[in-house]
């Protein structure tokens, strides 16, 4: 590591000044979003009020136009972003305040504070606080190593927040965090991921390992291979696009079948991962998936809950110290594979082994035959009286202008037999098969 530094001091007006003119960048693309507590930055306020001295500040220093130097922040982005905020600027001031629980004299108890109510002599203090910088030059793959080592300590950096420090240009990544963020919403509300897990990125390793996952056919084998995919660039941009909308499907999959999913033991990221997988691969073999509320999707879904409940059981025996039934043994296998190695390619694998013992007879295989023959379409056109097209109603005119539709779609288990099948409009038959695809 080549690296040139600088040891100075800077005065919080200086950092401010420096946010203000656009000279100083909180959020490179390798930092991690914000992970303190209110607690966390009240403690920080008190602690400059008090007089004691801060840990240094990491700027790696770059030359703008004109020979302006501007920083991006390598450690310290959540003093400076608390600081700001409690100034009334950065960029949570749009979304919180702060006040902090202070005294401006030694005979007066202590009380909460914000900044407008600061004495004119209590803000100059404040401001003009010194704070030990040391500012940093060189490649900026050294600065990124830096970074990782650095927040080694204190609120470490999780996998994915290492991932995204030092991959944060991959392809695989940015479509990862797009997705994520998409899905956000979805994730915290069935809890698969709490808010502050989200701080921490963990929904979008979720979706990263889900799309390479995706993309590979099968599970990954740990979630150190992440870093071997990301690192040689596993999928091209097609690939990319092909598993980010597999992904989306599959989570309206899961939806469909565990509308409930937060009150089962599948929210867990673990036991997530294998039932999504699982659905994505049923749909790829050819089965009768589909995200919409059927019945065979009601059935795979009290058939989810009864194997979690016996999962959940046999974990209490187990803890109890009692033993369990012989018919016990699958729940007693699967709890096993969420216990020690999780991530492993065996564990995942037996995983989703004893899923599939529960849901093969659900699913059936596809009809193998996707379209109907000439003959069968000549069929159905002459036996059709009225020759009105099954989505719009309105009469077809002309032979060239029909098509022939599964009754029930081929994609929930409809056979492409005489008895479910209609005539259509080519143009109300297509627009059909491309709204079935999203769904």
């Amino acid at each position: 590591m080549t690296l040139v530094t600088n040891h100075g001091q800077k005065t919080i007006h200086e950092f401010v000044e420096m946010f203000k003119g656009r000279r100083l960048n909180l959020e490179p693309a390798f930092q991690r979003q914000s992970v303190w507590t209110n607690t966390d930055r009240e403690l920080l306020i008190q602690s400059i009020r008090e007089g004691i001295p801060l840990p240094s500040i990491y700027l790696y220093k770059q030359i703008g136009l004109g020979g302006v130097p501007k920083y991006d922040v390598i450690d310290g982005k959540q003093r400076l972003e608390t600081i700001l905020l409690f100034l009334g600027k950065g960029p949570l001031a749009r979304e919180h305040d702060l006040w902090v629980r202070t005294s401006f004299d030694d005979d007066e108890p202590l009380d909460w504070w914000e900044w407008s109510e600061f004495s004119k002599t209590a803000k100059n203090e404040f401001l003009t606080t010194q704070v030990a910088t040391i500012e940093v030059e060189g490649d900026l793959g050294d600065i990124i190593d830096l970074f990782v080592r650095i927040n080694a300590t204190g609120k470490r950096l999780t996998g994915q927040e290492k991932r995204h420090a030092r991959f944060y240009a991959s392809p695989v990544l940015k479509v990862a965090q797009r997705l994520a963020d998409e899905q956000r919403g979805l994730l915290v509300r069935q809890k698969i991921v709490t808010a502050s897990q989200v701080q921490r990125m963990k929904h979008v390793e979720l979706v990263t390992e889900l799309l390479l996952s995706i993309n590979a056919g099968q599970p990954l084998n740990k979630k150190t291979k992440i870093d071997e995919v990301i690192r040689g660039a596993a999928m091209n941009a097609s690939e990319l696009r092909d598993a980010a909308a597999a992904l989306k499907s599959t989570l309206r999959l899961v939806g469909a079948v565990l509308p409930d999913l937060k009150t089962t033991r599948f929210h867990n990221g673990v036991d997530f991962y294998t039932l999504a997988l699982l659905l994505h691969r049923y749909r790829e073999e050819g089965k009768a998936v589909s995200a919409h509320h059927s019945q065979r999707n009601a059935l795979a879904g009290a058939l989810l809950r009864d194997f979690a409940r016996g999962v959940d059981e046999v974990n209490d025996l187990i803890r109890l110290g009692k033993g369990i039934g012989s018919g016990q043994e699958p729940f007693r296998e699967y709890l096993l594979t969420v216990r020690a190695d999780t991530d492993s390619f065996k564990q995942r694998m037996t995983r989703e082994r004893l899923l599939r013992e529960v849901l093969d007879h659900v699913f059936e295989d596809l009809d193998s035959c996707r379209l109907f023959n000439t003959t069968q379409r000549r069929i159905v056109w002459h036996a059709s009286t009225s020759k009105k097209c099954a989505f719009c109603k309105l009469p077809i005119r002309r032979w060239e202008d029909m098509a022939v539709d599964h009754v029930k779609p081929h994609s929930r288990g409809g056979k492409t037999q005489l008895a479910n099948a209609a005539i259509a409009h080519k143009r109300c038959n297509a627009a059909a098969g491309a709204k079935r695809k999203k769904q």
